[in-house]
């Protein structure tokens, strides 16, 4: 925009995300800086058939100037911060973050939310206590 201010959106993942396509393609049209946050499935449960886990990045790979997930807490901000800049430099446009579930909220949200147990049986198990 010739204010140099970029556009922000934090959603959902799954539908949150699916339906900011046609806005994401808009900005991409009109040369718009527009951060773009969507939510994500947890990492470990990444196409597993897990609630709302889609291939987003996939999604918007055509319509962004760059695409990322973001693994770990450490690299929000840096994360944000490249999103950004990219979005703004050059011929400006859209930019998608996301942030899986897993980066965002503490151990024991994430257990209930995947349905961990307190005792680790089996390597899914395992795996959520790691």
């Amino acid at each position: 925009t010739p204010t140099g201010r970029i556009g922000v959106a934090v959603v959902t993942a799954g539908p949150g995300v699916t339906n900011t396509v046609t806005a994401v393609k808009n900005a991409q049209m009109a040369e718009s800086p527009l951060l773009l946050i969507g939510g994500a499935a947890a990492s470990l449960q990444k196409g597993r058939g897990a609630l709302q886990d889609i291939d987003q990045l996939s999604l918007f790979k055509t319509l962004c100037k760059a695409c990322v997930s973001v693994r770990a807490v450490r690299d929000i901000v840096p994360a944000l911060r490249k999103a950004i800049a990219t979005a703004q430099s050059g011929t400006p446009g859209p930019v998608f973050v996301e942030l899986p579930i897993d980066v965002l909220y503490p151990f024991h949200v994430v257990q209930k939310e995947i349905g961990g147990t307190k005792t680790a049986r089996g390597l899914r198990g395992k795996m959520v206590q790691w």
